[in-house]
């Protein structure tokens, strides 16, 4: 593999969104049906009339800036961030253009008279439904147009790759590029008020000042209070520090990571992020908190005044029974008491089949960071789940658009997969993906927005019962899955959850330790089965874990480091996030195929690219093709890759190479779930 995972490709071709040949397909303007432009933005208030950054201080990093880079010219800045951001704009203007742009994805160009002088802005890398303003409307400096996204040629390919490109063109949009960051000097926050007039002396009052109890606060919000814990999604401990800010302000010197030191030590370190970034660092809990008016305090006021964290109970001992203590209150047999109405402030029962409610229950229960589970309502929109009662919609905090939510409704999906029997469950639906209670799943067509496409809610149907009376419904005794665990993913996948259907690798065409985790990993997605992961791995590194590319790509999946931070986690829980650990690896590496998959699958069915475009004229060619060259070379090619030398010197060949090895693993027998 070269660039999916190791980002040496990738990146060179992303330098084609940069320069002004882009090729610009303008279709009409994308509105989703569930948000109208200007829906859905946070208010900023505007900053009419003044120069405005385009994110606000404490959501990004600059990654790239304005200059040659790779052999071409750069034309532009880009601010790393997440997805679901705010993006603003930086002037008074109008809208030229909000739509399709080749290597963008989607893109919004802003036309401003600045002086007498027309100045153009340019934003991009946004998906369809977070365009928020449309062509030939109005816009003022501070007013959010859209959310940070992932489309287009982005390096590393992915949610890891998260970045507005923001440009700035003197004169019009093609004219002549300028740096942005000299022409954004002195420019406000979005939002911002001109600064108030500092108090005739004195120092904040104790009352002012950022306590233990507010970092409490705040940690509730982020993590639920859980000082320990790993999304698995690059965000730690219990106030959610990416690596690099949590090295950036001295973290290092407790722990490697957030999660592995005391609470009192990562409050010392939110301190310092406090006093270099502002609250803006924690731009919706800490409002959520109530805090945003405290100062930070003296240095050295937390290290030691939070209490560590408690010690882990000690395990059962031996033949005592197991309880699964996912988040609400089990007894030692492992039973949920679903007798009692799910709590008022998350909705209500009314009109649910029985099946219905017991199944909300449960989820109340088992994620108490939920505030919404609904359901029922009268139009179905043509289908008669919600009319009938038998269809949950389990509504995701921050409307799914951060990693930390993103991961809890993975874990909601899997643990109703988990436990389909109890709930009599007939399908899920989590952010476009069809899962039956029993056989494949596929990727859904594209319904043109957010909550149409369930990225916003884990829609659950459950089988036919009757209408809720009243009655007791006693306990379950239910799996717990990974529901409470904080990693993320499962080693081997629950069943019912998509599976490769492909059977195991042949016994002997692999080494026994790779076997084990090929198998595995084969279970995670319909479309990657473990004998393709094994042909992909003997192209890779002949089945060498040591292997270092010379692009710096790590271990059996051959990943480099940005694009590890996204996929890497303790699959095999040895304690370590390893990119040499064969778990870690390979399950890393099945986990990245299959969001290929499920997003080249998507543009398949939109007729965005060509499935038989490929050496093979499989699809699975267009798939290992994204790993190699990432997915953007996908999208932008129409297909399979042909705009840069190595995509027929070496892309090509990948894919050709290991879809006519594939037959040779295959196992004729059934794989076991």
């Amino acid at each position: 593999m070269n660039d999916g995972a190791k980002g040496g490709l990738a990146a060179a071709l992303a330098l084609i969104v940069a320069i002004p040949l882009i090729v610009v397909t303008m279709l009409s303007t994308v509105v989703t049906d569930c948000e109208t432009p200007g829906s859905g933005a946070e208010s900023s208030g505007g900053n009419p009339g003044q120069r405005t950054m385009p994110m606000k201080k404490g959501t990004y990093s600059v990654t790239s800036g304005f200059g040659p880079r790779g052999g071409a010219m750069h034309q532009g800045t880009d601010f790393g961030s997440q997805p679901g951001v705010p993006i603003y704009a930086a002037f008074d203007g109008s809208v030229s253009k909000s739509g399709p742009a080749s290597g963008f994805g989607q893109w919004i160009v802003l036309s401003h008279n600045i002086d007498g002088e027309r100045v153009d802005t340019v934003y991009g890398h946004m998906f369809p439904q977070d365009l928020m303003v449309k062509a030939g409307q109005k816009v003022t400096a501070g007013q959010q147009i859209s959310r940070a996204g992932y489309n287009g040629e982005v390096s590393p390919p992915g949610p890891g790759g998260t970045h507005l490109h923001f440009e700035v063109w003197e004169g019009g949009w093609g004219q002549r590029a300028i740096d942005p960051m000299p022409w954004l000097k002195g420019a406000r926050e979005p939002g911002s008020a001109p600064p108030p007039r500092a108090p005739a002396g004195g120092d904040a009052t104790d009352s002012d000042v950022v306590t233990v109890a507010d970092w409490n606060k705040v940690a509730e919000h982020e993590s639920g209070g859980n000082w320990a814990i790993n999304t698995g999604n690059g965000y730690y401990g219990g106030l959610q520090f990416s690596a690099s800010t949590w090295t950036g302000f001295g973290g290092a010197k407790y722990a490697p990571t957030a999660d592995k030191a005391t609470p009192g030590q990562q409050m010392e370190i939110a301190n310092k992020t406090l006093q270099g970034q502002g609250w803006d660092a924690w731009p919706v809990t800490s409002r959520k908190a109530g805090v945003r008016s405290k100062k930070p305090a003296p240095e050295g006021t937390f290290v030691d005044s939070a209490p560590a964290r408690a010690p882990p109970p000690a395990p059962p001992a031996a033949g005592a029974p197991r309880a699964e203590t996912l988040g609400a209150v089990t007894d030692s047999s492992g039973e949920l008491d679903v007798s009692k109405p799910m709590a008022s402030r998350l909705g209500s029962e009314a009109h649910f089949q029985t099946n219905t409610v017991r199944l909300v229950r449960a989820v109340a229960q088992r994620f108490p960071q939920l505030k919404t589970i609904g359901g029922w309502r009268a139009d179905g929109g043509g289908f008669s789940d919600h009319p009938d009662g038998r269809a949950a919609d389990i509504m995701i905090p921050n409307d799914g658009r951060d990693p930390a939510n993103v991961e809890l409704g993975n874990r909601i999906q899997r643990y109703v997969m988990a436990n389909k029997d109890v709930f009599h469950v007939e399908y899920t639906i989590w952010r476009q993906y069809y899962q039956p209670a029993r056989g494949p799943g596929n990727v859904m067509p594209d319904r043109g927005g957010w909550t149409a496409n369930h990225f916003d809610h884990v829609h659950v149907t459950v089988d036919r019962s009757p209408l809720y009376n009243g009655e007791d419904l006693g306990r379950i005794r239910d799996r717990g899955g990974d529901a409470g665990g904080s990693s993320g993913s499962d080693d081997c996948a629950p069943e019912g959850t998509p599976g490769g259907g492909g059977g195991n690798v042949k016994l002997g065409t692999v080494p026994a330790d790779w076997a084990r985790w090929y198998n595995e990993a084969g279970k995670i997605c319909p479309q990657i089965t473990s004998s393709l992961l094994a042909s992909q791995g003997k192209q890779e590194t002949g089945f060498r874990a040591t292997a270092v590319s010379p692009d710096a790509a790590m271990g059996p999946g051959q990943f480099i480091p940005s694009t590890w931070a996204t996929y890497g986690k303790d699959y095999d829980r040895d304690g370590r996030v390893d990119p040499y650990s064969l778990g870690d690896g390979i399950m890393a590496q099945g986990h990245f195929m299959c969001d290929i998959a499920k997003q080249i699958d998507g543009w398949i069915t939109s007729g965005a690219v060509d499935e038989r475009s490929g050496p093979n004229k499989d699809r699975r060619d267009l798939y290992l093709a994204g790993y190699n060259a990432g997915p953007g070379a996908v999208q932008s090619s129409g297909g399979f890759p042909n705009q840069h030398p190595r995509h027929f010197s070496e892309t090509r060949p990948y894919a050709e190479t290991i879809i006519r090895n594939e037959p040779a693993f295959r196992d004729s027998l059934p794989v076991e779930r």
